[in-house]
């Protein structure tokens, strides 16, 4: 398998993105970012594929952010992971 930092829409993609931790779907956030920026480049706009994958996504995201909720997963990894930022460290600390 080769590094890809896009996802393009032939690529599989997960179905069940509340399976998924945070940083996963950060993960997958930027590839599809990356990935509609070259189709417009390319194209003048994403593929519907695309679009549809960044409005699922953005769906989940912000479902975690106007709850305040964690994956399963990323409930279980506090502590092993080092913080994102140095505000992120702050407000844990608080």
């Amino acid at each position: 398998m080769t590094f890809s930092s896009r996802l393009t829409p032939q690529d599989q993609f997960p179905e069940q993105l509340e399976a998924l931790t945070t940083d996963a779907l950060e993960i997958l956030n930027s590839k599809l970012h990356r990935q509609a920026e070259l189709e417009y480049q390319q194209e003048g706009e994403p593929e519907l594929e695309t679009r549809f994958r960044l409005e699922f996504l953005a769906e989940e995201l912000d479902k975690r952010d106007s709850s305040g909720t964690e994956s399963a997963q990323d409930a279980g990894s506090h502590g092993t992971q080092a913080p994102a930022s140095p505000e992120s460290a702050r407000m844990a600390n608080a």
